[in-house]
């Protein structure tokens, strides 16, 4: 009759059972061994040609953004010393460039004359080559003071709407697509500085504010 030792496998104490962690350890030396070859295949590359170029990279400005065009457009109004007629502001609605009265147009004219674009053109070729995400407003500005019956402008309203189109006309011109443009007039219903309650001097500082053209880049 077998006994209950002999039914039962016997097991021996040992080896097998503890040396069962040397699999995971083995793994674990594969996988560092492939890790430290590819530093050493890396380690063949020119590391101060590789840090060059990530530092130009990382330095380069972003091109086709409204900030970079500003910075285009306020170096070329430093170089005509034009800061105190032409500004830029950047907002929420976009990037203004604003251009007080003369600048652009005589008084009462909305003819984009030699003279006035002699200065202003620069500026307007900067604006003609923003990228085609953006579009391009025309806005124009007047005082408060109604045209003169000699004038071939109705009112406010359409001399400033005239100046608007001048400008789409001329931006046209430098290759900037109409469907990329707007114009509005807003004659004096938007002042930069408020003119009621003002007399003599600051009454006239504040009209000549007020009388402006203004081109918004948007997206």
């Amino acid at each position: 009759m077998s006994t209950f030792n002999e039914v039962l496998p016997v097991q021996r104490k040992g080896k097998k059972k503890d040396e069962l962690w040397l699999i995971s350890y083995a793994d674990l030396v594969t996988n560092l061994m492939a890790v430290f070859i590819m530093m050493l295949a890396i380690s063949s590359v020119d590391m101060s040609k590789f840090e060059a170029i990530s530092s130009r990279v990382s330095t380069k400005p972003q091109k086709n953004t409204l900030e970079e065009l500003k910075k285009q457009l306020d170096a070329e109004i430093i170089k005509r010393s034009l800061q105190k007629r032409v500004m830029t502001s950047l907002g929420l609605s976009g990037l203004n460039v604003e251009f007080l009265s003369g600048v652009l147009f005589a008084s009462a004219s909305a003819d984009l004359g030699a003279n006035a674009l002699l200065d202003a053109k620069p500026i307007l070729e900067i604006l003609s080559k923003t990228d085609r995400k953006y579009s391009l407003a025309f806005e124009g500005h007047t005082d408060d003071v109604p045209v003169g019956k000699s004038s071939k402008f109705r009112d406010n309203w359409d001399l400033s709407s005239a100046r608007g189109v001048a400008l789409l006309v001329e931006m046209s011109h430098m290759g900037v697509p109409e469907g990329r443009m707007s114009v509005a007039g807003y004659a004096h219903t938007r002042p930069k500085q408020t003119f009621v309650g003002k007399i003599g001097a600051e009454l006239e500082s504040a009209r000549t504010a007020n009388r402006r053209v203004v081109i918004r880049v948007f997206q």
